[in-house]
């Protein structure tokens, strides 16, 4: 090996060992900073960390202290070696995926149920469903806007606002959540509020230009 070749080697072994110095500290913030170092040296996309997480989108893998809990040790246990950390990562990974694809089932078969109670206009009982789904997974727009659609024909329309905000959060390009989100505003009063929205609908989805102002037509806005 050359100068050159060993100096290289020894930086990877510097950088294998401050990721994993990071992600071993009792301090949030440098934990944090080593879960993201880790997922760049795995060659992950991660666009996205909020209080608990690090979301990615290339793989939808996920990085976070929950983990170590989940995997039944604590992070002080983490391999120190270079091939030891990345098979104790991908391992990880490779869990917390399948464990991802089971929720999504689960969550599925609630969806289904309330999607066909709703049909039947059995509002509470399909709101009971679509709030079992959410509990198992909390970050489908879908199940944010089905939940607001039952709640709007229950009336609840301050709930309505909040799980419009909450598809929003998780795609802001949802159409359906802003739809709904109006006519929450109509059915709580807030007339100018509801129609400001649906003038912003259709700056953002020219495409949807006729369905926007349909819906406007329908909620007298």
């Amino acid at each position: 090996m050359d100068n050159e070749e060993f100096e290289e080697s020894m930086r990877k072994v510097n950088l294998i060992g401050g990721i994993i110095k990071d992600m071993s500290s009792k301090n949030e913030s440098k934990s944090r900073i080593g879960m993201l170092r880790a997922d760049e040296l795995l060659g992950r996309d991660v666009t996205e960390w909020d209080e608990g997480s690090l979301k990615t989108v290339q793989n939808g893998t996920q990085i976070n202290r929950k983990a170590f809990e989940d995997l039944g040790k604590p992070k002080e246990d983490i391999p120190a070696d270079a091939a030891g950390f990345m098979a104790y990562v991908e391992k990880d990974a490779k869990e917390r995926s399948e464990k991802k694809k089971q929720e999504i089932k689960r969550s599925d078969y609630f969806k289904i149920m309330g999607n066909s109670e709703y049909r039947k206009g059995h509002f509470e009982k399909a709101l009971i469903y679509y709030n079992q789904a959410i509990e198992v997974r909390k970050d489908s727009c879908v199940l944010y806007t089905n939940r607001a659609l039952a709640k709007i024909n229950l009336g609840l329309f301050d709930e309505v606002l909040d799980d419009c905000d909450r598809a929003l959060r998780v795609n802001e390009r949802s159409l359906n959540a802003v739809l709904y989100k109006a006519e929450a505003l109509c059915g709580l009063c807030r007339t100018e509020a509801a129609k400001e929205l649906l003038s912003d609908a259709l700056q953002a989805h020219p495409d949807q230009e006729k369905r926007i102002l349909d819906y406007r037509n329908k909620l007298s806005c």
